[in-house]
């Protein structure tokens, strides 16, 4: 008898489908207040103001606001940002959440 692949535990039952509720609306306003406004533009061909080296890939907008980023500008914004979702879920793991977390003399706030 040939072996099938597909058929490698014949005993175990077929997983159930996954069930995804589909039906309610989208909610952008969960997400943060600016969230639906942030995109990004390409342009190519624009040359930097000042004295960076490297072109300018494109514009970052949040809300009605925009700036034109180098690459190197985009890489460090990234870096900054991964570096605060960290640093916030430390703070939540360690239990730091009151407004004072990360005074010094935090406890005279308590």
């Amino acid at each position: 008898m040939a072996y099938k692949r597909n058929q490698k535990y014949p005993w175990k039952p077929a997983p159930a489908p996954t069930v995804h509720n589909q039906h309610k609306p989208f909610n952008p306003g969960r997400h943060g207040a600016v969230w639906g406004s942030v995109r990004f533009e390409q342009d190519w061909g624009k040359s930097p103001v000042g004295d960076s080296q490297g072109p300018v890939i494109g514009k970052l907008f949040i809300g009605e606001r925009y700036n034109e980023l180098t690459y190197a500008e985009a890489s460090m914004i990234i870096d900054t940002l991964r570096d605060g979702m960290n640093a916030h879920k430390v703070g939540v793991r360690l239990g730091r959440t009151n407004q004072h977390a990360g005074y010094k003399d935090a406890a005279k706030y308590l």
